[in-house]
């Protein structure tokens, strides 16, 4: 199956009468300015202008507010970013694809996480949801749970107010009604009283009411006032242009496939310069990996066996073949995620520090911190003998670990799926599933909607499932009151009845 992905604009075709068709402009994926109090200016690259609604935003691109000045951006659908006065934050990531980047210098935001009335069985809400980070001066903001989230920034200190839904801020959980100081390398988690709020609160809570109300008055106007009782629209989502390389796809039976890869992910090839890691790149024995600041990178070393690798970390890939691997850490941290081994068939594993080698003899979960490995659970061989479950290797000294030892790495490593998961036909790397799970929520999800002669944009769900807005009400005004079933054309693309497609505008 190919994995699909969606231009930024597109056009939704919503049949009436026959062959009358009316067009409805809207898009899924980008960042846009939706509404503007007061002075608001965006820099991109040299220039500076005024910010005004339904303004694209490009990576890059900085947002500034004045005193009292307030923005609205849209994010995935459903999902909107707030700034307050005296704020400057960057777009570092636009994608959508669990690749949302956002850093904020200073001031603060309010995020607004779109609310599901339904969940996954086999899931939680930090694997199924896209994951937005949110990064600072000192930490790094992770959220996934739906909810509403104050972050603010100021010298050397970084405050989280998780007013519905839960965040992570280095490391530590921050739950519903808490708040978290991160200050002087530490953080510090307490209660707090929600329903407490400024001027800037009151206007990110007046902008939610605003477009709930606005999808309730869709109803009044032309497609939904038109339609006939047993009309249907049917959409067709294209395949992007741009080719990805994910679990949707085939990965490659050579080891050391991309599999998902950040903008700041570099490798190198003998005494070749450094060059950007992507999803094309061909990995092979003795290349060198190296991350940026808070950028990651996943490899598939084998079917259901991962290698993910932390923000400003280096790893030389010593050996890759189908009969052996072996990878070095340099500096920063690793993960090897291994989800199912046969020891009669797989191949030799080998992971190590500076100072340390192992070989991984069962499932398991392997982590290396400069010359530490731990083995979270699982089994290695260490100088001709096993050491299992929750030990640490350092320097020829096994000892127990940390088993409460968490950190942004780790919630990221867990989101991108680990372990392995039984789905009543047999098991699957975790990993594998999840990532067509969150593809399959984000395009079943639903689409930003601007009227015509309207400055902003409003978010319509895709069928009739339960969608509200954290601060309350639902989106109640949807494309198809029933759901719209999933079919794959000849050529790959999920294909629904005839009638009208969601084209890519120009």
């Amino acid at each position: 199956m190919l994995h699909i992905a969606f231009s930024s604009l597109i056009t939704i075709a919503i049949l009436l009468f026959g062959l009358q068709q009316e067009p409805l402009e809207g898009f899924m994926t980008g960042i846009r300015a939706n509404a503007v109090k007061g002075e608001v200016v965006y820099q991109h690259e040299d220039g500076k202008f005024d910010l005004e609604p339904g303004l694209k935003l490009e990576e890059g691109d900085f947002i500034r507010t004045g005193v009292d000045s307030y923005a609205e951006l849209l994010l995935q659908p459903g999902n909107y970013l707030r700034l307050g006065g005296e704020t400057e934050c960057q777009i570092v990531s636009d994608q959508h694809d669990d690749k949302m980047r956002l850093k904020l210098n200073h001031g603060a935001i309010s995020l607004e996480i779109l609310a599901r009335s339904f969940s996954d069985f086999y899931y939680s809400s930090d694997q199924i949801n896209e994951l937005i980070r949110v990064i600072t001066p000192n930490a790094e903001v992770f959220i996934t749970r739906q909810g509403i989230f104050r972050i603010n920034v100021t010298a050397g200190r970084t405050e989280v107010i998780a007013r519905g839904g839960d965040a992570v801020i280095n490391g530590r959980r921050v739950k519903e009604k808490h708040r978290a100081v991160a200050a002087n390398g530490s953080v510090m988690v307490t209660e707090v009283d929600s329903k407490l709020e400024d001027n800037f609160d009151a206007w990110a809570r007046e902008r939610a009411a605003k477009l709930v109300h606005a999808n309730k008055l869709l109803q009044n106007e032309a497609p939904w006032s038109k339609r006939q009782k047993d009309e249907e629209p049917s959409v067709e989502m294209p395949e992007d242009s741009k080719e990805t390389n994910d679990h949707g796809r085939v990965i490659s039976a050579k080891p050391g496939a991309v599999n998902f890869v950040e903008d700041g992910v570099e490798f190198t090839r003998a005494s070749q310069d450094w060059q950007q890691l992507t999803e094309k790149s061909q990995l092979e024995t003795g290349d060198t990996l190296r991350t940026g600041a808070n950028s990651f990178v996943e490899l598939v070393l084998f079917p259901d066996m991962h290698l993910r690798l932390d923000a400003s970390s280096e790893l030389r890939l010593a050996q890759l073949s189908n009969d052996s691997t072996s990878i070095k850490l340099l500096r920063g941290s690793a993960i090897v995620d291994v989800a199912r081994f046969d020891k009669k068939q797989s191949p030799q594993i080998t992971i190590a520090s500076p100072s340390t080698s192992v070989a991984i003899a069962g499932d398991g979960n392997y982590r290396i911190d400069g010359d530490r490995i731990t083995v979270r659970y699982g089994k290695v061989i260490f100088s001709g003998r096993c050491v299992g479950s929750c030990r640490r290797i350092e320097r020829g000294t096994v000892s127990e670990c940390d088993k409460n030892a968490r950190d942004n790495f780790d919630f990221w490593s867990e989101h991108r799926g680990e372990g392995e998961l039984y789905n009543g036909r047999g098991t699957v790397a975790m990993g594998t599933q999840l990532a067509q799970v969150r593809r399959e929520r984000f395009r079943n999800t639903g689409f930003w909607l601007q009227q015509p002669g309207q400055t902003s944009y409003t978010f319509v769900p895709f069928t009739s499932s339960l969608f509200r807005s954290p601060y309350g009400g639902s989106y109640s005004t949807v494309l198809s009151p029933r759901r719209i079933p999933n079919r794959v054309d000849a050529g790959g693309r999920p294909s629904f009845p005839s009638g009208h497609v969601m084209r890519p505008r120009p």
